[in-house]
């Protein structure tokens, strides 16, 4: 791209990797984000989480969707690495996650409301 002698790092060869490959340079981070597939529907997000990589001064960003996604239409960002666009936040198709996997106590509530209706219809 035009921008990447701002971006890019010289690269070299290794056993496992070709040149052409890219290659992560070591003071970089690494953090998890999910990617999200049509399932039935319903945007499900993957079990396997994609690795993303930023420098180390960078903030952990991962994508989802947001409120206002429509199933059949949306289509995840970069496998979920990295921030939304600021359209796509503007108008609520996709949400940022400032954190790993975007744990936090409003996902883990929103992940735990179904096993706690299982658990409350088993008594």
């Amino acid at each position: 791209p035009a921008d990447s002698s701002a971006t890019c790092v010289d690269c070299t060869a290794t056993a496992d990797a070709g040149s052409n490959v890219n290659v992560t340079p070591a003071e970089a981070k690494k953090f998890e984000c999910f990617d999200y597939s049509l399932v039935k529907e319903a945007l499900v997000a993957s079990k396997i989480a994609t690795i993303c990589h930023a420098e180390k001064a960078t903030a952990i960003a991962c994508n989802k969707p947001g409120s206002a996604a429509v199933a059949k239409t949306y289509s995840v960002a970069n496998k979920g690495c990295g921030p939304c666009s600021e359209a796509a936040k503007k108008d609520k198709t996709c949400f940022d996650c400032p954190t790993d996997k975007c744990k936090s106590a409003s996902t883990l509530a929103f992940d735990m409301a179904p096993l706690m209706a299982e658990f409350y219809h088993m008594k």
